[in-house]
């Protein structure tokens, strides 16, 4: 307990934590919120200072220190100027003082201004350019050329990307004038710092993709006589072998340089650079940090003290163990004397002959500015009077004040410790009861590299004072405590901060502090992404508040959201856009939690209007108050509107019936199969974009092929751009029939894309209006595919019949790939009955001068094996155009991706050593792959993100991922839906076969809003996939979450003959069509049954394609399934056999066998064995199975008396492609299961189908 409060806590009135009465109100903190941002001593040896005025909307002014003692600071900013500067956006060294004369950079228009103190006249430096395109920080007079030399920060030709310079701004004239660029070529500078003697000038510099404090330079370059920078010395920094972050240069009056450097020790020392050996030297060596992260300009950690500076002795502060300490260090000798000063956190330092100026603060005094006198000795401080502060009445509220106490916590990790301020609730009049234990507030601290430094704040006593505990964290990453503590943070954000605030809340837990049913965390910028990680990742925290590469990003991740959230934002932030949190915003309200979001006009990044100080903070304190800490606040707030708590935003009123508990919100209960869904037909139509190859284009970028369902299913090629580009025109569309299921319809060279067109199979090429390349033969009777341009001869070689043949007497071909050193190519072909995955050959074969194939390799050559798995590195080829890898640049690196156990790996492959190096992206699932020098684009996808193409970045080594960015995807918006995803589970289960397994995805239905009733299991639907030799991967589909998050479970069979588990498991299938499959889907959906996760009275399967067929021999020989559906499915495998195309006119010979096979497996000849209802979907185009297929089917059932119906459409071949159908198919199918199986009502307004033998 507080000393303070110890002798009255008898007379203390017990009152539940959080609910206590405070005079420390919301309006009292947004008073006292005004900050420093700069210090300089004017000519008279008076201090300068910026401050900035909540009440005046956040107005920043410059300000002059009082003549006497005790008199009135005097405002020399004129009315109408602000003195802040925009530059980095976080601004900072927004003016300088030489003499009487003051430049500034004036907030409105980033101007430069030169103003005489005293005078309130200010007179333009710079030009007008209209707007803050041009900003300027952290100037200097340069006494040599009558000039003020300054960071530029130039945003004209590009706003987010602004050129960064050091320049040169004339102060003698009276005209306003372009400023002169002095050094540039680098991303960033700041410190420009002019020697007093010499005509030389000090920076620091660094670059993309590292921050000044990651790793920087210091350099010194020489002025010419014209006032050019001509000779550069870098003096810190250039070093590869030391990786360190110079800072602070400053000059003497003698012309020596000193600077802050981090090298060896990991913390920021002083050190001299000694011209005359070129070394530099450490003053004093101590594992503290004399300097911090420079977020914004004009840092100020030491000075020289003495009349010119010309004494050996340095003012300076360091930071260690949570405390600052101020001392003068005798650069000389290298000693230093502490000072004794009340302030426990210093900042910025400027010094006069024998005093100096600090900015600090400490646990009883907030942040001020003082003057601090020294003895003559400059060793024992004679006097601290403090100048400014941003509250001079705060110590009415001391009898409230929490006093922090300095924590030390163990971390995950073992041996590891983290920081941070505990502050306990206090309030001398009011006391907890016995039973009860506080709420805490956890504080994640901006940057990430911030520091939390344990000083008087009232927006923090604003907490303590009511009944809170509050916790101020410094986890790892933070400042204060050297490189390596801050590098704990380097490629962990999201895990390392997240795990030391959830350590810290668990620690205070642990030891009876705090009540863990009643923990928040709240945070600001960074911070503010530390806090939503929390409460995304972790199951700590019960409600969280935000004032602001994707397994990270806490939008992606909606679905583990358990609790309510509070967001503030400005919607000027430039840092940290209004569209992150409107976007975390839908997404959580749309998953059923309380959330509110409050949006400020004309604040950015940190609010400095009064009333939005003050609003942000009692909103938080109600909002947690209403949410978790079941007591009512003291303070009369009217609370805003809690989306999902003060009325439903989703389900209608009627259906309104949501309990409140301590995690967040419980669903209502209601039949599955009935829940309301966002996710639509619509919806899933809309995301069913489909890719159609992948290539690289000569500046690049890459080139892909999109099919689009609003545009009937129209195939477009596609460039990456900042918005991606379509590159054919509107009535072409690159698709190839070839083999009927396409692929492979283009290739690029440079700037030159060839494309089959898909209305009349004609191959054109392109750079600017497509020009047709083969004869027009009056229809699509010919189609090309899977081409390439022959660099030796100007030509294209592509698979499949005219105009000029190469290569001929075998029934199939593919992949025909052109030496580009050599005059030769590389094919692979197979013949009948075989299928490419049965059996196929590699050819090479050799080109004669005229370009005709004259030679093929005999058979007599060997292969080597590069790298041996029992894993798949390609797939079945059902599509021309297939990449499973790729060459990087002119290395011996191959990136490639493998399937095994149900997932898909990355990795590169250095074929010289047969040594891989997997790569770790979000996608689980992998296609196809193309590659540049160091980076590669890929096809994927994973159980959250849809298909999608992404653009990998690799490390120099090429061994490992530096960036991950999604170029296309096929659904952009699929993430407002989050919240709703089931997550697949991959199941391994027993077969008919003893000691056999075969493989699934098992979604359970899952829906925010709603939950099945207490006696009731989930109807299931099982999908066969196609091919047969197709595979299900288990990743994002909004086709199956339109189900699952409807209230129905979802399996997709992997059976025996599915790809991506080897040839034997594959081949378990040949012969055994329509008995493997069938067995399988039956065997996993008893084992479901069997388990309790589904209703056995209501089994239904549905597939397309090749699964169309089990589905139907499913129905037709086992009793499993109560209803199915058949997409384009066959019935009559003889009829398959003699009416379907050529590609897989014998397949059916492997997969089924005999004569008698092909009766007994046909369920056309088998419908007396029918017993349940049937749906049927057919394209009337379709030449894989033809419509007769679905009609016999329909009209023997039909016949038989069975429920059943029959959906055709016209213009749709195998597989749809038109987004009104797609949503039809999806639509009639519930609504058929739902009626006829389901026994429930649909949630959408769907109209049904006429149901032959029902309706």
């Amino acid at each position: 307990m507080h000393s303070q409060a110890s002798a009255a806590a008898e007379k203390a009135v017990v009152a539940p934590y959080g609910s206590w009465e405070s005079p420390i109100s919301a309006a009292a903190v947004s008073a006292a919120g005004r900050t420093v941002e700069g210090l300089a001593v004017a000519g008279d040896g008076r201090l300068l200072w910026v401050e900035t005025r909540p009440e005046e909307g956040g107005r920043a002014v410059l300000v002059k220190e009082a003549a006497e003692p005790g008199g009135d600071a005097v405002d020399v900013t004129p009315e109408g100027f602000a003195v802040r500067s925009l530059a980095q956006e976080y601004g900072g060294g927004a003016f300088a003082v030489q003499g009487d004369v003051v430049v500034f950079s004036n907030y409105s228009d980033q101007r430069l201004y030169k103003q005489t103190i005293g005078d309130n006249s200010a007179q333009p430096l710079t030009p007008d350019y209209t707007g803050s395109v041009l900003r300027y920080a952290d100037g200097v007079f340069d006494p040599h050329f009558c000039r003020y030399v300054t960071i530029m920060e130039d945003h004209r030709k590009d706003s987010s990307n602004p050129v960064t310079t050091i320049a040169a701004v004339t102060i003698s004239d009276r005209d306003a004038n372009e400023p002169t660029v002095l050094v540039s070529g680098n991303d960033f500078y700041a410190f420009p710092r002019i020697d007093p003697i010499k005509r030389r000038m000090a920076w620091i510099e660094w670059s993309n993709p590292n921050m000044s404090w990651d790793k920087a330079q210091l350099w010194v370059g020489y002025f010419s006589e014209k006032g050019e920078v001509h000779n550069k010395i870098c003096i810190a920094g250039g070093d590869p072998t030391l990786v360190e972050s110079p800072t602070e240069p400053k000059w003497t009056s003698k012309g020596e340089l000193f600077f802050i450097t981090d090298r060896e020790s990991g913390f920021w020392n002083i050190y001299k650079w000694d011209e005359e050996s070129n070394l530099i030297v450490q003053l004093y060596s101590l594992d503290a940090e004399f300097s911090k992260p420079m977020w914004i300009f004009g840092v100020s950690s030491y000075g020289f003290l003495g009349k010119d500076d010309t004494s050996n002795k340095i003012v300076c502060c360091y930071r260690q163990n949570g405390r600052s300490c101020a001392g003068v260090l005798d650069h000389d000798s290298g000693s230093f004397s502490e000072l004794d000063i009340p302030f426990s956190s210093v900042t910025n330092i400027v010094s006069g002959d024998g005093f100096f100026y600090v900015e600090g603060a400490s646990a009883t005094l907030p942040v001020s500015i003082a003057k601090v006198t020294l003895d003559e000795k400059r060793k024992t401080a004679t006097n601290f009077s403090i100048v400014w502060s941003s509250s001079e009445d705060v110590m009415q509220y001391a009898s409230y004040f929490s006093l922090p106490e300095f924590m030390e916590f163990p971390t995950v990790v073992p041996g590891q410790k983290a920081y941070a301020y505990f502050y306990a609730p206090h309030n001398h009049i009011f006391q907890g009861s016995s039973d009860e234990k506080p709420p805490l507030l956890v504080r994640t601290h901006g940057g990430p590299t911030d520091e939390a430094r344990g000083v008087l704040d009232l927006g923090v006593q604003y907490w303590t004072s009511r009944g809170w505990a509050f916790v101020d964290v410094n986890y790892g990453g933070s400042t204060g405590y050297g490189r390596k503590f801050r590098e704990r943070l380097l490629g962990q954000w999201g895990v390392v901060d997240v795990n030391d605030c959830c350590s810290c809340a668990t620690f205070l837990v642990e030891t009876g502090r705090v009540d863990a049913q009643r923990l928040c965390v709240t945070g600001e910028s960074a911070g503010g992404f530390t806090t939503l990680a929390c409460l995304a990742f972790r199951l700590i925290f019960k409600a969280g508040n935000r004032k602001a590469y994707f397994e990270r990003s806490p939008i992606n991740f909606v679905d583990r959201f358990s609790c309510p959230i509070i967001l503030f934002q400005g919607l000027e932030d430039t840092v940290v856009s209004p569209v992150q949190a409107t976007t975390i915003y839908k997404a959580i309200k749309d998953k059923g939690l309380p959330v509110a979001l409050v949006e400020y006009e004309g604040e950015q990044h940190g609010f400095r209007k009064a009333e939005n100080i003050k609003f942000t903070l009692e909103q938080q304190m109600v909002f947690f108050a209403r949410l978790v800490g079941h007591f009512k606040v003291a303070d009369g707030i009217t609370p805003i509107k809690i989306d999902n708590f003060d009325e439903p935003s989703f389900i209608p009123k009627e259906a309104f019936a949501y309990l409140l508990f301590w995690l967040g919100l419980r669903p209502v209960a209601a039949p599955y199969g009935s829940w309301r869904s966002p996710i639509t037909a619509d919806v899933v139509s809309g995301a069913d974009k489909r890719l159609g190859g992948i290539a690289l284009a000569g500046d690049g970028r890459l080139l892909w092929i999109e099919g689009r369902p609003e545009e009937k299913g129209r195939m477009v090629i596609v460039k990456e751009d900042d918005k991606p580009v379509d590159i054919i025109p509107q009535e072409f569309a690159a698709r190839t029939l070839a083999q009927e299921y396409g692929g492979g319809a283009f290739a690029v060279k440079d700037n030159v894309v060839v494309f089959s067109n898909y209305k009349d199979q004609r191959l054109y090429k392109q750079t600017g209006v497509p020009v047709p390349l083969t004869p027009d033969y009056g229809g699509p009777d010919v189609s090309y595919a899977d081409g390439v341009f022959d660099p030796h001869f100007s030509r294209y070689v592509t698979v499949i019949e005219e105009p000029k043949v190469l290569i001929s007497g075998n029934d199939f071909y593919a992949f025909p790939r052109i030496d580009h050193n050599n005059k030769r190519m590389a094919w692979i072909e197979w013949s009948h009955p075989n299928m490419p995955w049965d059996k196929s050959e590699l050819w090479v074969g050799y080109f004669s001068e005229s370009g005709d194939l004259t030679k093929r390799v005999e058979h007599t050559n060997e292969v080597i094996s590069v790298y041996t798995l029992d894993a798949e590195f390609t797939r079945p080829l059902w599509v021309f155009g297939i990449s499973s890898y790729g060459f990087l640049g002119e290395s011996n690196h191959i990136v490639f991706s493998y399937r095994q156990h149900g997932r898909s790996y990355l990795g590169v492959l250095d074929s010289d050593i047969g040594s891989v190096s997997l790569l770790d992206t979000p996608f689980s699932d992998l296609s196809n792959v193309v590659t540049g020098n160091d980076y590669f684009y890929i096809e994927g996808a994973s159980a959250t993100v849809p298909m999608s193409i992404a653009k990998v970045a690799l490390n120099e080594d090429r061994t490992k991922v530096v960036s991950f960015s999604i170029i296309w995807s096929s659904s952009s918006d699929v993430v407002q839906y989050s919240s709703f995803f089931s997550a697949p589970e991959f199941v391994e289960f027993s077969t008919s076969s003893t000691g056999q397994k075969a493989y699934a995805y098992f979604y359970p239905p899952s829906n925010p809003n709603f939950q099945g009733l207490p006696d009731e299991k989930p109807p299931l639907l099982v999908k066969t996939h196609g091919g047969p030799t197709a595979e299900t991967r288990g990743i994002l589909d909004l086709s199956v979450q339109y189900w699952t998050s409807r209230g129905w479970a979802y399996l997709d069979v992997n059976y025996g003959g599915s790809t991506g588990f080897g040839r034997e498991y594959r081949e378990r299938l040949l012969g055994k069509w329509g008995i493997v499959d069938v067995d399988d889907c039956c065997s996993c959906a008893r084992v479901l049954v069997e388990s309790g996760k589904v209703d056995e009275r209501r089994l239904c399967i549905t597939g397309r394609s090749a699964g169309g067929y089990t589905t139907l021999a499913s129905l037709a020989f086992r009793d499993t399934f109560k209803a199915g559906a058949s997409l384009y499915g066959i019935g009559d495998l003889s009829l398959l056999r003699a009416e379907t195309h050529k590609f897989e006119s014998h397949y059916t010979d492997n997969l089924v066998g005999n004569e008698n096979a092909y009766y007994e497996r046909s369920p056309i000849n088998f419908v007396d064995k029918f017993t349940c209802p049937v749906i049927l979907f057919q394209g009337l185009d379709d030449k894989v199975v033809p419509p007769d297929q679905a009609r016999k089917i329909y009209k023997a059932l039909k016949e038989k008396g069975l429920p059943v119906a029959l959906v055709e459409y016209e213009g749709e071949q195998h597989g749809f492609r038109k987004a009104e159908n797609i949503k039809f198919t999806l639509e009639q199918q519930m609504v058929f299961f739902a009626r006829l199986v389901g026994n429930f009502k649909v949630a959408d307004d769907i109209t049904p189908i006429k149901i032959e033998n029902f309706d």
